[in-house]
C-alpha cells in the first residue's frame, strides 16, 4: 500500500471515531439497499411473470381433452319419428414438431317408432374409435406455433432478467453517488474543524502578544472574524450532513437519526482496455436486452414468413366402427376396420397483407440493429472516458500531493517570522485559508479517483462478486394480499 492510501485510510478512521456510529462500506450500503428496495421486488415479480410464460407456453403441447353428450327426438329421411342418443369424447395434443395426435371414441343409441325391413335392428347401438395424425407440409412445418410461443417466452424471461439487472447497476450508481457525497461532506467537515484548531491556536498566540502589549486591535478582530466564519460553516455543514446522514438511512431502512461513519477501498484494475470493453460489453445489461429484442424480432419475422406458406397438411387416419341391435329374426353385429389418408389444402388468394406485416417486421429488426450499435458505441465511449479519467486522476492525485507539500512549507515558514513580528496578521490568516484548500483539494482528488474506480466496477459487473442480488423462493405474491 502506497503512502497516499496510507494517509486516506488514517484520515478516514480518524473520521469514523469522531462519531459513535456503524461503519459502512460502500458495498455493505448496497447490500442493505438490494435487500429491502421496493423496485427490487417488483423486478423480480417481473421476472417470476415472465418464467410463468414459459410453462404457458409448454402447456400447448398437454393433452386436451374433449367430450360431448346429447339425447335427441327427430323425424328421419322417411318420416319416421326417432329417439337418439350421442355420446362421444377424445383427446389431443400437439408435438414439438408442429403436427399433432388425436385419439377419439364414441356411441349412438337410436330407437325409431317404425322399421321398414325386418333385417335392420332395432334398437341399434353403433360404437367407433379411431386414432387420427396431422403432419404439416408447408405451414407451421419448419416454425411451428409452438416453437414461436416458446421461443418468444424465453425471450420475454431474458428481458426482464436484463431489465432487472439494469436496475440494480441504476440503483448500484445513485447509492455510489450518494455515498460519494456524503463522504466529500465529512471530509469538507474535517477540513474546517482543523482549520478552527489551527486559528485558536493563532488566536492564543494574539492574546499572548495582547498581554505583553505587542499585538494591535486590529489582529484580534481579524482572527475573531476568521474563527466566527469557520465555525458558521461547520454548522452550514452539519444541517447538509444531516440530510445525507437521513437519505442514506431511508434507504438502507434504519432510524432517521442513526449515526453513519464511512469507510471505502480502491479495487485494482486492468490496463487491457479491450479487455475490459469485451468484459463491460458480454455483462452489459443493456446489450442483453437489446439482444432480447433482436431475438423477438427474428422470431417474428420467421412466425410472418411462416403465415405467407400455403397450408398443406397430411392426415393419417385408422380406426374401427361396431353396428349392432335386435332385429324380428334374431340379432346382429358387425365390425369393421376403417382407415385412410388425406390431403387438406388452403390458399391465402391475397397476401398483400401479410407481406405488409413482413416487411414492418423486418424495419422493425433494421432499427434495432441500430440500436444496438448506437449502445455498443456509448459503451466504448464511455469506459474509454472512465479510464482516462482514472489515469488524469492519478495525475491530478500527484500534483496536489505536491501542492499540499509547498503549502505546509509556507505556512510553517512564515509562522515563524510572524512570532518575530516580521509579518501581518491577515498574511497567515490567508496563507491558513490556502493550506485548508489545498488539503480539501487533495482529499477530493482521492474521493473523485476511488468513487470512479466503484463506476468501473459497476460497468464492468465485478461489483456483484461482493454485493448478493436477492434470490426469490416460492411464491412471490402474498395470497392475502392478492385478489379475492
Amino acid at each position: 500500500m502506497n503512502l497516499p492510501r496510507i494517509f486516506f485510510y488514517l484520515a478516514v478512521t480518524s473520521l469514523c471515531t469522531s462519531v459513535s456510529a456503524g461503519t459502512f462500506t460502500p458495498e455493505q450500503v448496497l447490500q442493505r439497499v438490494i435487500d429491502h428496495y421496493p423496485s427490487i421486488k417488483t423486478a423480480a415479480i417481473q421476472v417470476e411473470r415472465a418464467r410463468q410464460s414459459i410453462k404457458v407456453a409448454n402447456s400447448q403441447l398437454a393433452w386436451q381433452l374433449g367430450a360431448q353428450a346429447g339425447i335427441e327426438r327427430g323425424v328421419g329421411l322417411f318420416g319416421t319419428t326417432s329417439d337418439t342418443v350421442n355420446l362421444s369424447a377424445g383427446v389431443s395434443r400437439m408435438l414439438d414438431s408442429g403436427s399433432s395426435l388425436s385419439f377419439d371414441a364414441g356411441v349412438r343409441y337410436e330407437d325409431s317408432e317404425t322399421v321398414f325391413s325386418p333385417s335392420i335392428p332395432d334398437p341399434a347401438t353403433a360404437t367407433n374409435f379411431g386414432v387420427s395424425y396431422r403432419q404439416p407440409l408447408a405451414k407451421n412445418q419448419v416454425y411451428s406455433s409452438f416453437q414461436q410461443a416458446k421461443d418468444a417466452a424465453n425471450i420475454e424471461l431474458e428481458s426482464s432478467k436484463a431489465e432487472r439487472e439494469e436496475l440494480y447497476d441504476q440503483l448500484a450508481l445513485n447509492v455510489i453517488d450518494l455515498y460519494f457525497s456524503a463522504a466529500v461532506l465529512l471530509s469538507k467537515i474535517k477540513n474546517v474543524e482543523q482549520s478552527i484548531e489551527r486559528t485558536k491556536r493563532l488566536q492564543r498566540h494574539i492574546n499572548n502578544k495582547t498581554t505583553l502589549g505587542v499585538a494591535e486591535e486590529k489582529d484580534i478582530l481579524q482572527v475573531n472574524a476568521q474563527l466566527d466564519l469557520l465555525l458558521a460553516e461547520k454548522s452550514n455543514l452539519k444541517i447538509s450532513w444531516m440530510q445525507q446522514m437521513v437519505a442514506l438511512n431511508r434507504l438502507m431502512e434504519r432510524p432517521w437519526d442513526s449515526t453513519i461513519a464511512i469507510s471505502y477501498k480502491i479495487m485494482a484494475i486492468k490496463n487491457d482496455t479491450d479487455a475490459m470493453f469485451l468484459q463491460a460489453e458480454k455483462y452489459s445489461p443493456r446489450i442483453k436486452l437489446i439482444n432480447s429484442k433482436l431475438s423477438l424480432a427474428d422470431s417474428i419475422i420467421r412466425t410472418r414468413r411462416d403465415e405467407r406458406e400455403d397450408s398443406l397438411d397430411l392426415v393419417l387416419f385408422a380406426g374401427g366402427q361396431n353396428y349392432q341391435g335386435d332385429t324380428l329374426t334374431g340379432s346382429t353385429s358387425e365390425t369393421e376396420l376403417t382407415g385412410g389418408l388425406k390431403l387438406e389444402f388452403n390458399q391465402t388468394l391475397d397476401k398483400s397483407g401479410v407481406d405488409a406485416i413482413l416487411y414492418q417486421a423486418q424495419l422493425d429488426r433494421g432499427v434495432i440493429l441500430q440500436e444496438r450499435k448506437l449502445l455498443l458505441e456509448d459503451l466504448n465511449y464511455n469506459l474509454s472516458s472512465l479510464i482516462a479519467e482514472l489515469k488524469a486522476n492519478r495525475v491530478a492525485l500527484a500534483a496536489f500531493e505536491k501542492s499540499l507539500q509547498s503549502e505546509t512549507i509556507k505556512i510553517n515558514e512564515a509562522m515563524k517570522r510572524y512570532r518575530s513580528g516580521r509579518i501581518n496578521t491577515d498574511v497567515i490568516i490567508k496563507f491558513e485559508d490556502q493550506l485548508s484548500q489545498a488539503k480539501f483539494s487533495l482529499e477530493l482528488q482521492r474521493i473523485s479517483l476511488i468513487q470512479r474506480h466503484y463506476k468501473l466496477q459497476i460497468m464492468l459487473g465485478n461489483i456483484w462478486n461482493e454485493v448478493k442480488k436477492p434470490i426469490v423462493h416460492g411464491s412471490l405474491i402474498n395470497t392475502k394480499e392478492g385478489v379475492q
